[in-house]
């Protein structure tokens, strides 16, 4: 079985960003309640970090449709995906996308699965070598601190909410390959997450939108299982040279 070809390889290389980046999301869903004077008052970091580390105590699971723009710097082009992500605590993640072509990425309590049923093919690794050192992952597993990871801001001209929504910078305190920064968007009204956009060192972005949000509907850690189909050629990407990322966040 011929290796994966380079185009799909861009294309899972965007994926596992936004891996790790509809996590980062997923911890900025607060519903909380706000009234419209937010909109014109000047808005501090402080207080909806504490709130997105507060929502995110209390997060179980969460689904949701999302679209994808990407742009490359060096093409000048865009180009568009869609899907459904599932993510459930500790680690369960599931992106399963329907165009432009169909593919999964799963990492479950042992293994990272990329499967492409086009080519026939699917790509294991060890969970933890795709979650280690991974600043995003290591908070939603719980062992990190969104403050302590990242440095956090408002963008210059957007101190206030009057467009309704809310934008924050993040920055990675320890360096990341590829990854120069975040921006997460929130609804003014009720903090919830309404987009992100990834920037690389080389100027190429990555603008994720999700749409229907569900939250804490009891998901089945079933839906995280993979088991190839009979005549899929199973690479182990412990032992092969395989170009996937080995984290969410690597390109």
């Amino acid at each position: 079985m011929a290796p994966i070809m380079k185009t799909k390889m861009v294309h899972s290389k965007v994926f596992l960003v936004l891996c790790c980046t509809s996590l980062v999301m997923s911890w900025v869903i607060p519903q909380v309640i706000t009234t419209h004077a937010v909109w014109a008052e000047e808005l501090k970091v402080d207080p909806i970090v504490q709130r997105v580390q507060l929502w995110y105590e209390n997060l179980s699971d969460l689904q949701a449709d999302f679209r994808q723009k990407t742009f490359s710097q060096t093409l000048n082009t865009t180009s568009e995906a869609k899907g459904k992500i599932f993510f459930k605590k500790p680690n369960l993640m599931k992106w399963d996308y329907e165009s432009p072509e169909k593919q999964f990425y799963i990492i479950n309590k042992e293994n990272f699965w990329w499967y492409v049923p086009e080519d026939a093919q699917a790509v294991k690794r060890k969970a933890s070598s795709v979650l280690e050192d991974t600043t995003p992952l290591s908070f939603l597993a719980g062992l990190g601190n969104l403050q302590k990871s990242f440095i956090i801001s408002l963008p210059e001209g957007k101190k206030t909410a009057d467009s309704g929504v809310i934008v924050l910078d993040l920055i990675p305190r320890k360096a990341q390959a590829n990854i120069k920064k975040m921006q997460l968007k929130l609804e003014a009204k009720s903090y919830g997450i309404s987009g992100i956009i990834l920037v690389d060192p080389y100027g190429n972005t990555n603008d994720i939108d999700f749409i229907h949000i569900k939250l804490n509907q009891g998901l089945k850690d079933n839906i995280f299982h993979f088991a190839p189909p009979k005549g899929v050629d199973v690479v182990d990407g412990e032992l092969q040279n395989t170009e996937v990322p080995l984290n969410p966040l690597g390109h």
